[in-house]
């Protein structure tokens, strides 16, 4: 089988000829040649071919948001809106005159609009690229002040989406069968996931939440259709997986807030990619325990970025038992395991071979590093994963 066969089986229950074996190896891609510690043999290699050399599959769920093709592609990134090739859909803006300034790593845009102005800016710091990081870090968030939220909901009203598939059919075809090219959806679940993850900080959403309420359901609501549109053109793409969703936290948002904000969202595209025969991805990168039951309401079908302890309290066995064989786990090995700083030789090795003894003639099963391979990852240390899955 292909790494493509391998992964849609799994994903479809099936068991594959052997484990399916994934690892995002982005991060550690920049990061390496940035620094000129990329191994010599692989500088002339694109992520694809490294990842043949290697003989993984081709992680290709989280786009890259490092390879533009036109200036605009990543300006409104403070909006938690991307234009990359690679997506199913185009957004333009309508009714709205953006003014970009750049200052070195820092990329600020005024947007000015009937409802009022607003100013965002992001930065990439040197820890950052050190790091092999690919989205820019907010520092001025679209809405500082309760007038904002009038300004950010005419955007999100007058915005148009269409669909947008030469992208990621080109990108289908360069991934080949190395790997499954998901179609990315949005990185936020909900409207309301959207307002707290990108158009403001974390403490000021739950203040803005509790002292007006009515603002935020008010956006969410003016949000609501853009959600509806991706949600219909990710239906009609191409791709056999979507991703919608990413980062959640038991705490943060905790099982409350996910039933009434998050869940219902999913389940909408969940339903909606099953009646065309294609599958719901999300990203689960974070404590999870208390959202599991809550996980299986929501019908989607692969988990991505599972990360097990110690880099949390749930353990992949806990988390295997929680989802069954309902939802595909995709993950299970935490980056620290591969750093020799962090793992000893010994412990990885062991770690590694209990997980593909127990793993490797199971359905619903592709095992991937969480939340990716970073910098100080071992390069001896993947080999060894495939050898391992290759004589089990």
């Amino acid at each position: 089988m292909t790494h493509r066969q391998r992964i849609l089986a799994a994903i479809r229950g099936e068991v594959p000829d052997r484990l399916p074996w994934v690892p995002r190896l982005e991060f550690w891609y920049r990061a390496r040649l940035r620094h000129g510690t990329l191994p010599l043999e692989l500088h002339s290699l694109t992520l694809t071919e490294i990842a043949e050399r290697l003989g993984v599959g081709c992680y290709d769920s989280i786009p890259d948001f490092t390879r533009i093709t036109g200036e605009t592609d990543m300006i409104d990134r403070t909006l938690g809106l991307h234009n990359l090739s690679v997506l199913p859909y185009r957004i333009t803006l309508e009714e709205v005159d953006r003014r970009v300034t750049r200052r070195g790593l820092e990329t600020v845009v005024e947007y000015h609009t009937p409802a009022g102005s607003i100013r965002t800016a992001s930065v990439f710091t040197e820890e950052m690229l050190d790091a092999g990081a690919s989205a820019a870090w907010i520092t001025e968030h679209a809405i500082r002040e309760p007038q904002d939220f009038e300004v950010v909901g005419h955007i999100f009203s007058h915005l148009k989406v269409t669909p947008h598939f030469d992208g990621c059919l080109a990108r289908r075809t360069e991934v080949g069968e190395q790997g499954l090219a998901v179609g990315f959806l949005q990185g936020a679940a909900s409207p309301i996931q959207l307002i707290m993850k990108e158009l403001m900080a974390l403490e000021e959403f739950f203040y803005a939440f509790h002292d007006y309420p009515e603002k935020v359901l008010r956006l969410a609501q003016q949000i609501e259709p853009y959600f509806q549109q991706i949600q219909a053109i990710g239906a009609e793409s191409p791709a056999d997986v979507l991703l919608l969703g990413a980062n959640y936290d038991d705490s943060i948002t905790h099982p409350a807030f996910f039933e009434k904000h998050i869940l219902p969202s999913l389940r909408s595209y969940a339903r909606t990619l099953h009646q065309r025969n294609k599958f719901l991805m999300t990203h689960t990168d974070g404590e999870n325990q208390r959202l599991f039951p809550l996980y299986r309401q929501a019908g989607f079908d692969i988990a991505d970025s599972v990360c097990p302890y110690p880099m949390t309290r749930c353990t992949l066995e806990e988390t295997r038992a929680n989802f069954g064989k309902q939802v595909t786990i995709w993950g299970g090995i935490p980056s620290t395991l591969l750093c020799l700083s962090s793992t000893p030789e010994d412990e990885f090795r062991r770690s590694i071979d209990e997980t593909v003894e127990r793993y490797a003639r199971e359905s619903h099963f592709v095992l991937g590093v969480s939340d990716m391979v970073t910098a100080d990852c071992e390069w001896d240390r993947l080999q060894y994963i495939t050898d391992r899955i290759a004589t089990t």
